[in-house]
């Protein structure tokens, strides 16, 4: 079946911060993320595929409004292939925990799926370290997917070159709690065209042309307020594609449940919309290249300008891209 919106690939997932410096720190010299620093509020970060972290600064104050008990429902994943490696991790964590703010070093957990811990770094984000297999959750799906935009010019090299504490193998997955999975699982399946598979009876993976996966967890959490800034992000080619992607939500608004539909507004560079589910889990469809955020760290280094390239001359990242296909091309040569 055909899904109500064309989406290439899940693109990002939002977490908040405090101080950028100390977040780049914590993301690059500790996780081991690659990581590019957009403005002086803002990151983007990535380990294994172009689905991306995009941080964005709250500051004290308005992280301090943001009352969020969900926050450990909507962590990061990252992976080691091995029991001992994960071992190893937690021990790294306990011996810098001061030195890069971390918060609190989870406790071993043992399941079915391996040995993991979480993270509750400076921001109030979580971070969950696990084992897990090579590939991350791919085994659980059917078939293949087309992974060309998520893994578009993406290398080893920079996993080899790593002088992190941690060195985590992959961003696995973003989890996202539901109120209904069933329920969840049609407006994901039928408006995004997300590919799902139920693990357990309140968990559900899905996977949109990626190799990280949005982890689904059914929760009976009373507060699910302030998720805005938390939100996942979807790319569509043009801004024409986000009017008429947020058409759809709007005609369909009543059977979906959606709460809050925003107006399209120009935000990180480029023009898109956020909506809030029936589940109050905030989403966002924006006009973005082929392949999301990966054309900034193929800019190379910090960008100089406010979400703009860092190439003289190129005042926007439209001109990096091929109109016809949005695939990033970088400068020509005339």
């Amino acid at each position: 079946m055909k899904p109500l919106i064309d989406l290439p690939f899940l693109s990002h997932g939002h977490a908040t911060l405090k101080d950028v410096e100390q977040s780049v720190r914590f993301y690059r010299d500790f996780i081991g993320l690659d990581v590019v620093k957009t403005s002086p509020r803002t990151l983007v970060a990535r380990l294994g595929s172009n689905t991306a972290i995009v941080g964005v600064t709250l500051g004290e104050k308005g992280l301090a409004k943001a009352n969020r008990p969900w926050l450990k429902n909507a962590h990061f994943g990252f992976d080691f292939p091995t029991a001992d490696e994960v071992k190893e991790a937690h021990e790294l964590s306990l011996l810098h925990q001061e030195s890069f703010h971390i918060k609190n070093v989870g406790d071993l957990v043992e399941s079915d799926e391996g040995l993991s811990f979480l993270l509750l770094d400076q921001d109030g984000n979580y971070w969950e370290i696990l084992e897990n297999q090579i590939g991350g959750y791919t085994r659980y799906f059917d078939g293949e997917c087309d992974t060309r935009h998520a893994l578009a010019s993406f290398s080893e090299r920079n996993l080899e070159n790593r002088k992190s504490i941690l060195k985590p193998l992959l961003m696995s997955h973003m989890t996202c709690e539901v109120i209904d999975i069933e329920k969840s699982r049609v407006l994901y399946e039928e408006v995004f065209g997300l590919d799902c598979i139920r693990l357990t009876s309140k968990r559900m993976l899905g996977r949109l042309n990626s190799v990280a996966v949005i982890d689904f967890i059914e929760t009976d959490s009373e507060l699910r307020e302030h998720k805005m800034h938390n939100h996942i992000g979807f790319d569509v080619a043009g801004p024409e594609n986000v009017d008429i992607a947020r058409q759809i939500i709007v005609d369909n608004q009543e059977k979906f449940g959606f709460d809050v539909i925003h107006k399209t507004s120009g935000s990180h560079g480029t023009y898109g919309f956020t909506f809030s589910d029936l589940d109050n889990n905030a989403w966002q469809i924006e006009d973005y290249p082929r392949g999301g955020y990966y054309w900034m760290f193929e800019q190379g280094g910090d960008l100089l300008n406010k979400f703009q390239p860092n190439v003289g001359g190129v005042e926007d990242w439209h001109q990096l891209i091929d109109p016809e296909t949005y695939e990033y091309t970088g400068v020509k040569n005339n």
